[in-house]
């Protein structure tokens, strides 16, 4: 308990048992006197409310708010959104490990790292080592691993175009957590996957065809 704390609480007594004493000779006193002293007493009483209690009160409020993991949390995320937005990814990246010392339980931050490094810094190969770093540093519930394995699997199909890599992980969702939501979710998603490659190789050929056809002409 800190000083500060012990001195209100010896000031809160003191009123309290100021007050007690007023009321007990106000009780003796006659029905005009118990008036005055009612309005001295509220006035009086109303005065160090304002003045004490009030701001203790939002002192004390303030006091847990920060003091609050919850609040941290928000605090390290505002200020990893204020890094992006002036172009500062690596402070970002800071701030979200920030949040992964603080709640090392919790999948988003290193998502948010993940993303960083796949659209902000363009090394999307940094992106699913970290994912998979933080995948392997517990034991995590089976929404979460699988929130961290289908984050890993969409880096490899979106970012790096390794479509092997992105199947056999939505493979091992379905090996490590048959029969839920998320082998279902798994097997559509393989399903994307292929889509995804197939429209990637055609891009490609036409591609391919086209720089050959410049050639020619030239």
């Amino acid at each position: 308990m800190n000083q500060q704390l012990i001195t209100r609480i010896c000031i809160a007594l003191l009123v309290v048992i100021v007050g007690l004493l007023l009321w007990k000779q106000l009780m003796k006193a006659s029905d005009g006197m118990k008036l005055v002293g009612f309005i001295l007493l509220g006035g009086v009483g109303g005065i160090l409310a304002v003045k004490y209690l009030l701001p203790w009160i939002g002192d004390a409020f303030g006091e847990s708010l920060y003091s609050s993991g919850e609040f941290t949390e928000q605090d390290e995320m505002t200020k990893a959104a204020a890094c992006i937005s002036q172009g500062n990814y690596e402070g970002a990246i800071s701030h979200y490990e920030k949040m992964l010392e603080d709640k090392p339980d919790d999948p988003v931050p290193v998502a948010e790292i993940a993303n960083v490094y796949s659209e902000r810094l363009h090394d999307p190969r940094s992106a699913p080592a970290a994912l998979s770093n933080h995948l392997q540093s517990r034991d995590w519930p089976v929404d979460d691993a699988a929130f961290i394995m289908f984050r890993i699997s969409e880096v490899y199909t979106t970012h790096l175009h390794d479509f092997g890599a992105a199947r056999d992980m939505l493979e091992q969702v379905i090996g490590n957590f048959p029969n839920t939501r998320h082998s279902a979710n798994a097997h559509h998603k393989i399903t994307e996957v292929e889509q995804a490659e197939f429209a990637y190789l055609q891009s490609q050929r036409a591609k391919s065809a086209a720089t050959s056809a410049e050639q020619q002409s030239s």
